[in-house]
């Protein structure tokens, strides 16, 4: 048995009760001490530990430091747009309000009145000409989505009785889940959620960053609301209680409770020295900008096309060839195809000239984006936007994303037939035609905004890049049968054309069989 001066012995344990900031600066310290980490975090304070990151994070730039402080938030009534704005950045953790479980149709209030529908009021929107017929079309679309989870549930239960070997509250949550998977389709990116959100200071850091540089003023607002919340008291849902038993205490024991009260420390501050240095920078308040100009002069010729595909593979063909092509991607809403074929017939130097355009202005601190890591197995995807929901949540893949419009249409539910027979099918159709109306009628005046009227069966151009291990996790993840059906037919199409180039390099993965009836029940 190991003694504490047997020099193998071990200690291993977990740590809690420290600000983040704290706890750190003792991680950091284990690089730079020959101290046990409790022997220097019985030493440490908020004051000391702030000297430290001053000097090592922000002086040295040794980010690393960053990484030991882990920040959770809560980020309440954001849009389904912004909500995607806040989830695109890959080292963190995320839980959203889920669209299959929770319908988004406002409840009675305790009074008995009845509380306006949770969706975004963008300050641009009703501040134009737009306001009303914003606000009308949201509500007509909130009413379809009740029409249409209802008549699909209704539709659900005489197609799909009840096994006998299922209670009552689980058939209802597979009606109810099962519906609210159509209706889903039909409620406006603006509908308003909740999201939970733990993340390092570090990649905090930089994710406030990129968004205070976002289109979208809700998203810059919400990069502001993050980084004031990351650097002030925390949220402590014990604190309330334990100060009232403190206080309780008899008045000859309140220095006594003082001191607990201190020590226990129950307002600790998020990261307030480590979330510092957000403000966009030239480069990448430029970055879209210029290559839009670069686009428009390098992709004058081409225009949409009809009939695209769900997914597109591609192979990497040459890595300035790839770069050029994904730099132009993100700044279009042309097919990753149609660019490249472009790219490929361009003189060399005319390819440097777009390169150098992704990197000019570029300062000693700034990170270059996505666009570069190029190679691997490319898909250009085509899907709903719900669909897009779930899978940026493969956050290890390198995604492009291509700003929402109504260019690429709409997709109707995988189970349409069924929609058809239950008699939704003009609910879904009315609704998609009044919200593409009032998009196009927006995009001129209102560009960003004119996305929020936009239902989730907008199609989304998105480009994955992605290793075969990537693809393996994928596939096997998003096409279980628990899965939304939309997805799963991605991942479907993703695995199928990569198995007609390269057979054996995909032989191993496990797809499972995709059968809406078969599945109904598995969830």
């Amino acid at each position: 048995m190991s003694t504490p001066t047997d020099p193998n012995a071990r200690d291993i344990f977990a740590i809690t009760g420290l600000p983040p900031e704290v706890l750190a600066v003792g991680m950091a310290k284990y690089s730079r001490s020959a101290a046990s980490i409790k022997e220097t975090l019985a030493e440490l304070t908020e004051e000391k530990s702030a000297e430290f990151h001053e000097k090592w994070v922000l002086g040295y730039g040794d980010a690393s430091v960053a990484d030991m402080a882990v920040v959770a938030l809560a980020c309440e009534n954001v849009s389904m747009l912004a909500s995607k704005a806040i989830e695109d950045h890959r080292l963190a953790s995320y839980q959203e309000k889920s669209t299959r479980y929770q319908s988004f149709e406002r409840k009675l209030a305790a009074d008995g009145t009845v509380p306006p529908r949770r969706y975004y009021r963008p300050v641009p929107v009703m501040a134009s000409a737009h306001a009303n017929s914003y606000t009308e079309t949201c509500e007509k679309m909130f009413d379809a989505y009740v029409d249409l989870s209802q008549t699909m549930a209704e539709y659900y239960r005489q197609t799909y009785p009840k096994p006998e070997d299922v209670t009552e509250k689980m058939y209802a949550a597979k009606l109810k889940a099962r519906s609210l998977d159509i209706a889903r389709y039909l409620l406006p990116t603006a509908t308003l959620t909740n999201l939970g959100w733990i993340s390092s200071a570090r990649g905090l850091r930089r994710a406030i960053f990129k968004m205070k540089q976002h289109d979208l003023d809700e998203v810059r607002t919400v990069a502001r609301e993050l980084e004031a919340a990351a650097t002030n008291p925390a949220h402590n849902p014990h604190a309330q209680e334990i100060e009232a038993l403190l206080l309780a205490a008899d008045p000859s024991a309140r220095p006594f409770a003082e001191g607990i009260k201190a020590k226990l420390n129950l307002q600790y501050k998020g990261a307030p020295t480590l979330i510092k240095y957000t403000d966009p920078t030239p480069y990448k308040k430029d970055l879209r900008r210029r290559m839009h100009q670069v686009a428009a002069t390098v992709l004058g010729d081409l225009h949409i096309l009809d009939d695209e595909p769900r997914v597109a593979f591609y192979e990497a063909v040459h890595p300035e060839i790839d770069l050029a092509t994904s730099l132009l991607y993100d700044a279009t809403n042309f097919s990753y195809g149609q660019i490249r074929r472009v790219v490929e017939d361009l003189p060399i130097l005319a390819r440097a000239d777009i390169i150098a355009a992704g990197t000019a202005d570029r300062g000693p601190f700034d990170v270059i984006g996505r666009p570069y890591e190029v190679g691997g197995l490319i898909f250009d995807t085509l899907m709903d936007y719900g669909a897009f929901r779930d899978l940026q949540r493969h956050r290890m893949c390198t995604q492009l994303n291509q700003p929402l419009t109504s260019l690429h249409g709409f997709e109707e539910p995988p189970e349409s037939m069924g929609m058809e027979q239950a008699g939704g099918l003009d609910i879904f159709e009315t609704i998609i035609q009044k919200a593409g109306g009032l998009y196009r009628a927006m995009e001129t005046d209102l560009p960003y905004e004119a996305s929020y009227v936009l239902p989730m069966a907008t199609r989304k151009r998105t480009l994955f890049i992605m290793n075969p291990r990537e693809l393996t996790h994928m596939v096997e993840l998003r096409s279980k049968s628990g899965g939304h059906m939309s997805y799963r037919e991605v991942v479907r199409d993703m695995l199928e054309q990569v198995r007609t180039v390269y057979p054996h390099l995909v032989q191993h993965i496990r797809l499972a069989p995709i059968d809406f009836s078969a599945d109904f029940y598995k969830r």
